[in-house]
């Protein structure tokens, strides 16, 4: 991978940033108090339910601005809450809550006028800073707690032992909601398996193999060393749920702990979801900084922002080893921040699979080796997962970088779906009024690329565009296949249930296969 950064040449922005005096809008949103919280000790059954999880990282960030706690509690117009995946599709076995915001407001003292429940994705952490923050600087709210938490550790370990909480909570109201859902998988993606991100993220490794001219074996070789450094990052993270550094070759070595998922993850590189995590952070005025006593070495100024999303299903991107959403959305939010990657000292890539932080890397033109490291946490593997959060943590690491060396800036990028939906955030210390440009201005270019032609009913010859090997309990069991026709070069998807272990550790991209249409599930058979 060469060095370097593709933005250096980038022209500088212009407008209300570069005329900017000494005295900012008293409305100028600021980022005053982080705090995380993680549980790796409490025996089943013991852990905090999500709403205590949630007021906890919630004093702690009031606490950590600075200012007179209790006025600042009583200042909070607004909580919002980073939507729990009890509510994302995977069940809430110990009840569910109408309105987690106002579940925290209760525990805390506080009477929010408003009280929101964010969308799915773990892009939404950072998404949601930049939208609050753009409200506080259009006068709509002064002071926005945003929160959020997973739980699912001392869930399924209470559930296997047979232990029954209660979380349940019934608010006087529901919370708001925010953002309409988007459907990720279409039902002929599903049948062919295309569903679990599990399943789905090897895709894009496979492709970045043969995209980077690598032997399978070589490659995994490199994302184990990629992973390596995330491990040590952790490591050294009180908050990190698996704090443990571990080689290259543990990560990828296939053993009784540590088998293969979806070829070619092992279960060390797959986020890690059974964590007992919660981060928070505090969002206000400048005036209401000042007002509730917040010193400016606690601020810190959004500098750039950018929300941009892929072409929603799999079989509808461009291809398996790039993405223009995340290309076009970093190269927005650092122009909006009048910088280039070369001035980023800090920075944390959403790192749910390996695939993620490659393309996330090779399409902001760093190297995957880049010296001022690839994350704050640690990863999503071995910091932790929690749920649509994660990113959450990440602005905390970056908030705490930025205040200790006055003046850098940091970058967040959060990333939802199966590298569908992107956020991303330019971080500073160094006062600035917030950027006027909207966000999701890439998006209209990114929803004109076209889609290669597809068909659901493929018959003929063909050849391999990528591929993943599921396994079950360690075992090969059926291989995805995303492929293209030779007549017409139309896409297609179908599953190899026949000699799948054969891709395994060997060139399968380009591998020519044969293709029969099916119901539902289209039948592929290796040719050669």
């Amino acid at each position: 991978m060469r060095g370097g950064s593709r933005f250096g040449g980038l022209a500088r922005a212009t407008g209300p940033a570069q005329r900017r005096c000494m005295t900012l809008d008293p409305r100028t949103p600021v980022l005053v108090g982080v705090a995380q919280f993680v549980d790796r000790d409490s025996a089943p059954g013991e852990g905090l339910s999500p709403q205590d999880m949630m007021a906890r990282v919630a004093r702690a960030a009031i606490a950590d601005a600075g200012g007179d706690p209790a006025a600042i509690t009583s200042a909070i117009d607004a909580i919002v809450v980073v939507r729990l995946f009890q509510d994302s599709g995977f069940g809430a076995p110990f009840g569910r809550q109408n309105n987690l915001p106002h579940g925290i407001a209760r525990r805390i003292g506080a009477s929010p006028r408003r009280m929101v429940y964010g969308p799915v994705g773990g892009n939404t952490p950072q998404m949601l800073a930049t939208r609050f923050m753009r409200e506080i600087a259009d006068g709509a709210h002064e002071v926005v707690l945003l929160a959020g938490c997973e739980p699912i550790r001392t869930q399924s370990r209470a559930q296997k032992a047979g232990i029954t909480l209660d979380w349940a909570e019934e608010s006087p109201t529901d919370a708001e909601t925010l953002g309409r859902e988007m459907r990720f998988v279409s039902p002929h993606e599903f049948a062919h398996g295309i569903a679990l991100p599990v399943n789905v993220y090897p895709l894009f490794e496979n492709a970045l193999c043969a995209h980077y001219g690598r032997d399978p074996v070589a490659h995994r070789q490199a994302i184990g060393a990629l992973m390596a450094r995330f491990t040590e990052v952790a490591a050294r993270n009180p908050y990190a749920q698996i704090p443990v550094a571990r080689s290259a070759e543990e990560l990828i070595t296939p053993t009784d702990d540590n088998r293969y998922i979806g070829y070619p993850y092992t279960k060390y590189l797959n986020s890690n979801m059974f964590v007992d995590q919660a981060a928070a952070v505090l969002l206000m005025s400048s005036a209401a900084a000042d007002r509730l006593g917040v010193p400016a070495a606690k601020r810190v100024f959004l500098h750039g922002a950018a929300d941009t999303v892929e072409k929603i299903l799999v079989s509808e991107r461009l291809n398996y080893w790039s993405s223009p959403a995340i290309r076009e959305g970093a190269a927005h939010a650092l122009a909006m921040a009048e910088t280039d990657m070369a001035g980023i000292a800090h920075m944390d890539l959403y790192s749910c699979f390996p695939s993620a932080v490659e393309i996330a890397a090779d399409m902001m033109g760093l190297a995957h080796d880049d010296p001022r490291g690839l994350t704050l946490t640690g990863g999503l593997p071995y910091f932790g997962g929690p749920g649509n959060n994660y990113s959450m943590h990440a602005i905390a690491e970056v908030a705490a970088r930025c205040r200790a060396a006055p003046g850098t800036r940091g970058l967040v990028f959060a990333n939802g779906g199966y590298l569908t939906k992107h956020a991303f955030g330019v971080w500073s210390t160094a006062p600035r009024p917030f950027p006027e440009v909207d966000p999701a201005a890439p998006q209209a270019a990114l929803d004109a690329i076209p889609s290669p032609p597809f068909t659901e009913k493929p018959e003929g010859a063909g050849r391999i565009e990528t591929m993943t090997v599921v396994h079950d309990r360690g075992e090969p069991a059926f291989a995805i296949i995303i492929g293209r026709l030779d007549a017409g070069e139309v896409r297609f998807l179908a599953q190899l249930r026949e000699g799948c272990a054969e891709l395994i550790d060997r060139p399968a991209v380009g591998r020519p296969i044969r293709v029969a249409p099916g119901d539902p599930v289209n039948l592929a058979t290796l040719a050669g």
